[in-house]
């Protein structure tokens, strides 16, 4: 079996389940800024989208040999680091938080020119920063 048919069956379960429960999401009705649905429904759409086009045009590898690849000490170590990026969001700043976790995925990935690890997580988290606090008006977790 094609790992992207499963791959992309997982991606559209996640989009739908995302759907549903950000159609739970209270939201004021003179809201100055974008609906509080609003960021959740567009990453719902994307990920419905991705998963039914892994499905209908999956890619050459085989199941077997990304399960090998996912097991491997790269794959765990990210998963492991997204979760912490995750249950921290709230209590860490944002530009720390992101910063720091793209540093660390950039390393274990593969990155050890000193001028990407250096500049890009700073770039990528401080833009970021100032898209969704200045652009969107969303308050992200800061320590001032």
């Amino acid at each position: 079996m094609k790992a992207d048919r499963i791959a992309g069956g997982l991606t559209l379960i996640a989009g739908l389940a995302l759907a549903a429960a950000t159609s739970q999401i209270d939201i004021l009705e003179n809201e100055p800024t974008l609906s509080a649905r609003f960021f959740p429904y567009v990453l719902a759409l994307i990920l419905t989208f991705s998963g039914i086009v892994l499905m209908l045009k999956p890619g050459k590898a085989e199941l077997a040999g990304v399960l090998n690849k996912l097991m491997e000490m790269r794959g765990i170590a990210f998963a492991v680091l997204f979760l912490l990026y995750a249950l921290t969001f709230r209590f860490v700043d944002f530009r720390f938080g992101t910063w720091l976790f793209l540093l660390s995925t950039m390393w274990i990935l593969g990155a050890r020119k000193w001028w990407e690890l250096l500049i890009l997580p700073m770039l990528f988290s401080g833009t970021l920063y100032l898209l969704f606090r200045y652009g969107f008006i969303v308050l992200l977790p800061t320590w001032m």
